[in-house]
Protein backbone atom coordinates (compact mmCIF):
# COMPACT_ATOMS: atom_id res chain seq x y z
CA UNK A 1 0.00 0.00 0.00
CA UNK A 2 1.46 3.42 -0.96
CA UNK A 3 2.53 5.78 1.83
CA UNK A 4 0.51 8.86 0.85
CA UNK A 5 2.12 11.37 3.29
CA UNK A 6 5.58 10.44 1.96
CA UNK A 7 4.38 10.64 -1.64
CA UNK A 8 2.85 14.05 -0.96
CA UNK A 9 6.13 15.28 0.55
CA UNK A 10 8.19 13.93 -2.36
CA UNK A 11 5.80 15.54 -4.84
CA UNK A 12 6.13 18.89 -3.06
CA UNK A 13 9.94 18.65 -3.12
CA UNK A 14 9.87 17.79 -6.83
CA UNK A 15 7.61 20.79 -7.43
CA UNK A 16 10.12 23.11 -5.74
CA UNK A 17 12.94 21.68 -7.89
CA UNK A 18 10.88 22.38 -11.04
CA UNK A 19 10.04 25.89 -9.84
CA UNK A 20 13.74 26.71 -9.46
CA UNK A 21 14.22 26.02 -13.19
CA UNK A 22 11.24 28.08 -14.43
CA UNK A 23 11.35 31.70 -15.73
CA UNK A 24 11.36 34.34 -12.96
CA UNK A 25 8.18 36.36 -12.33
CA UNK A 26 9.17 39.44 -10.25
CA UNK A 27 11.28 40.36 -7.22
CA UNK A 28 10.14 40.11 -3.61
CA UNK A 29 11.84 41.25 -0.42
CA UNK A 30 12.91 38.66 2.14
CA UNK A 31 14.02 39.86 5.58
CA UNK A 32 14.77 38.67 9.10
CA UNK A 33 13.04 40.65 11.86
CA UNK A 34 14.01 42.15 14.20
CA UNK A 35 17.38 42.83 12.58
CA UNK A 36 19.03 43.46 15.98
CA UNK A 37 18.23 41.76 19.30
CA UNK A 38 19.89 42.03 22.71
CA UNK A 39 19.99 38.84 24.77
CA UNK A 40 21.80 37.17 27.67
CA UNK A 41 22.77 33.54 28.10
CA UNK A 42 19.73 31.26 28.67
CA UNK A 43 17.40 33.80 27.02
CA UNK A 44 14.95 32.71 24.33
CA UNK A 45 15.17 34.76 21.12
CA UNK A 46 12.42 34.73 18.49
CA UNK A 47 13.11 35.81 14.89
CA UNK A 48 10.66 36.08 12.00
CA UNK A 49 11.39 35.40 8.33
CA UNK A 50 9.21 37.94 6.50
CA UNK A 51 8.30 38.25 2.82
CA UNK A 52 7.06 41.52 1.29
CA UNK A 53 6.36 42.90 -2.17
CA UNK A 54 3.53 40.50 -2.98
CA UNK A 55 0.21 41.40 -4.60
CA UNK A 56 -1.75 42.56 -1.51
CA UNK A 57 -4.83 40.33 -1.87
CA UNK A 58 -4.16 39.86 -5.58
CA UNK A 59 -1.53 38.41 -7.93
CA UNK A 60 1.27 37.63 -7.37
CA UNK A 61 0.63 35.66 -4.20
CA UNK A 62 3.04 33.14 -2.70
CA UNK A 63 2.54 29.46 -3.46
CA UNK A 64 5.68 27.85 -2.07
CA UNK A 65 9.00 28.63 -0.39
CA UNK A 66 12.22 26.89 0.62
CA UNK A 67 14.53 28.97 2.84
CA UNK A 68 17.59 28.03 4.90
CA UNK A 69 19.16 30.14 7.65
CA UNK A 70 22.69 29.72 9.02
CA UNK A 71 23.55 30.27 12.68
CA UNK A 72 26.45 29.57 15.04
CA UNK A 73 25.64 26.31 16.84
CA UNK A 74 28.23 27.10 19.52
CA UNK A 75 26.24 30.21 20.48
CA UNK A 76 22.62 29.31 19.68
CA UNK A 77 20.40 26.25 19.75
CA UNK A 78 17.17 26.00 17.74
CA UNK A 79 14.30 25.23 20.12
CA UNK A 80 11.55 25.19 17.50
CA UNK A 81 9.81 26.90 14.59
CA UNK A 82 6.27 27.64 13.47
CA UNK A 83 4.78 28.34 10.04
CA UNK A 84 2.17 30.96 9.22
CA UNK A 85 -1.17 29.75 7.81
CA UNK A 86 -1.32 32.17 4.86
CA UNK A 87 -0.39 29.38 2.45
CA UNK A 88 -3.24 27.33 3.91
CA UNK A 89 -3.70 25.19 7.00
CA UNK A 90 -1.16 22.40 7.38
CA UNK A 91 -2.52 18.91 6.97
CA UNK A 92 -4.94 19.62 4.16
CA UNK A 93 -4.32 22.94 2.43
CA UNK A 94 -0.51 23.11 2.70
CA UNK A 95 2.41 20.74 3.30
CA UNK A 96 5.38 21.37 5.60
CA UNK A 97 8.42 19.86 3.85
CA UNK A 98 11.02 21.55 6.09
CA UNK A 99 14.22 19.67 6.81
CA UNK A 100 14.33 21.47 10.18
CA UNK A 101 17.47 21.83 12.28
CA UNK A 102 20.63 20.69 10.50
CA UNK A 103 23.10 21.79 13.19
CA UNK A 104 24.38 25.23 12.20
CA UNK A 105 21.51 25.86 9.80
CA UNK A 106 17.76 25.41 9.74
CA UNK A 107 15.63 24.71 6.67
CA UNK A 108 12.03 25.91 6.42
CA UNK A 109 9.93 24.89 3.40
CA UNK A 110 6.22 24.81 2.63
CA UNK A 111 4.06 24.18 -0.44
CA UNK A 112 0.46 25.36 -0.71
CA UNK A 113 -2.20 23.09 -2.17
CA UNK A 114 -4.69 25.94 -2.64
CA UNK A 115 -5.72 27.46 -5.96
CA UNK A 116 -4.19 30.80 -6.97
CA UNK A 117 -7.47 32.68 -6.45
CA UNK A 118 -7.71 31.42 -2.86
CA UNK A 119 -4.12 32.43 -2.11
CA UNK A 120 -4.76 35.87 -3.61
CA UNK A 121 -7.69 36.31 -1.23
CA UNK A 122 -5.63 35.19 1.80
CA UNK A 123 -2.38 37.09 1.47
CA UNK A 124 -1.46 40.76 2.08
CA UNK A 125 1.65 42.21 0.46
CA UNK A 126 3.75 41.40 3.57
CA UNK A 127 3.53 38.59 6.11
CA UNK A 128 5.61 36.22 8.27
CA UNK A 129 6.63 32.98 6.59
CA UNK A 130 8.01 31.37 9.74
CA UNK A 131 9.01 32.20 13.31
CA UNK A 132 12.22 30.64 14.64
CA UNK A 133 13.03 30.30 18.36
CA UNK A 134 16.62 30.05 19.59
CA UNK A 135 18.09 29.44 23.04
CA UNK A 136 21.19 31.53 23.75
CA UNK A 137 23.93 29.17 24.91
CA UNK A 138 27.15 31.17 25.13
CA UNK A 139 27.24 34.85 24.12
CA UNK A 140 29.57 37.20 25.99
CA UNK A 141 28.43 40.71 26.94
CA UNK A 142 29.03 43.01 23.96
CA UNK A 143 29.77 40.11 21.59
CA UNK A 144 27.58 39.53 18.54
CA UNK A 145 26.43 36.56 16.50
CA UNK A 146 24.86 36.73 13.05
CA UNK A 147 22.09 34.66 11.53
CA UNK A 148 21.84 34.84 7.74
CA UNK A 149 19.59 33.45 5.04
CA UNK A 150 21.69 31.20 2.82
CA UNK A 151 21.93 31.69 -0.96
CA UNK A 152 19.54 29.60 -3.02
CA UNK A 153 16.27 30.53 -1.29
CA UNK A 154 13.32 29.54 -3.51
CA UNK A 155 10.00 31.41 -3.49
CA UNK A 156 7.33 30.88 -6.10
CA UNK A 157 4.06 32.52 -7.06
CA UNK A 158 0.74 30.72 -6.82
CA UNK A 159 1.16 29.87 -10.53
CA UNK A 160 4.52 28.19 -9.93
CA UNK A 161 6.73 30.98 -11.27
CA UNK A 162 9.92 31.67 -9.28
CA UNK A 163 10.19 35.03 -7.51
CA UNK A 164 13.65 36.60 -7.32
CA UNK A 165 14.73 37.40 -3.76
CA UNK A 166 16.32 40.61 -2.48
CA UNK A 167 16.49 42.31 0.91
CA UNK A 168 18.11 42.31 4.33
CA UNK A 169 18.96 38.66 4.66
CA UNK A 170 20.60 38.68 8.09
CA UNK A 171 20.00 39.55 11.74
CA UNK A 172 22.33 40.15 14.68
CA UNK A 173 22.04 39.12 18.33
CA UNK A 174 24.21 41.09 20.77
CA UNK A 175 25.09 39.88 24.24
CA UNK A 176 23.89 41.85 27.26
CA UNK A 177 24.20 41.43 30.99
CA UNK A 178 21.60 39.22 32.60
CA UNK A 179 19.19 40.95 35.00
CA UNK A 180 19.30 39.17 38.40
CA UNK A 181 15.83 37.81 39.11
CA UNK A 182 15.82 38.46 42.86
CA UNK A 183 17.13 41.99 42.37
CA UNK A 184 14.35 42.70 39.92
CA UNK A 185 11.73 41.32 42.31
CA UNK A 186 13.02 43.47 45.20
CA UNK A 187 12.94 46.57 42.99
CA UNK A 188 9.35 45.84 41.97
CA UNK A 189 8.34 45.15 45.57
CA UNK A 190 9.97 48.36 46.80
CA UNK A 191 8.24 50.37 44.11
CA UNK A 192 4.87 48.86 45.01
CA UNK A 193 5.30 49.63 48.73
CA UNK A 194 6.27 53.24 47.98
CA UNK A 195 3.31 53.69 45.66
CA UNK A 196 0.92 52.16 48.21
CA UNK A 197 2.20 54.40 51.04
CA UNK A 198 1.94 57.53 48.89
CA UNK A 199 -1.60 56.61 47.86
CA UNK A 200 -2.68 56.16 51.51
CA UNK A 201 -1.21 59.49 52.53
CA UNK A 202 -3.26 61.23 49.83
CA UNK A 203 -6.57 59.98 51.35
CA UNK A 204 -8.66 62.80 53.02
CA UNK A 205 -9.13 60.95 56.34
CA UNK A 206 -5.41 60.45 56.80
CA UNK A 207 -4.71 64.06 55.84
CA UNK A 208 -7.23 65.30 58.47
CA UNK A 209 -5.59 63.18 61.16
CA UNK A 210 -2.21 64.60 60.24
CA UNK A 211 -3.63 68.16 60.49
CA UNK A 212 -5.14 67.40 63.94
CA UNK A 213 -1.82 66.06 65.20
CA UNK A 214 0.00 69.13 63.90
CA UNK A 215 -2.62 71.43 65.56
CA UNK A 216 -2.25 69.61 68.91
CA UNK A 217 1.52 69.90 68.76
CA UNK A 218 1.27 73.66 68.12
CA UNK A 219 -0.98 74.11 71.19
CA UNK A 220 1.50 72.23 73.33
Amino acid sequence: MPNFPVLKRLSAILLLVCIAQAPIAHAVLLSVQPDTTFAANDDLVSLDIVVSGLGNFGPDSLGAFDVSMAYDAAVLSLSGYSLNNLLGDLGGQATDISAGDLGGSVNIAEVSLLAAAMLDALQPDEFILASLNFDVLDLAIGATTELSILPGAVLSSAFGQPLSVTGGLSATIEGRAAVPLMGTLWLLLGGFISWSAARRLRKPGIQCRHEKIEHTLIKI
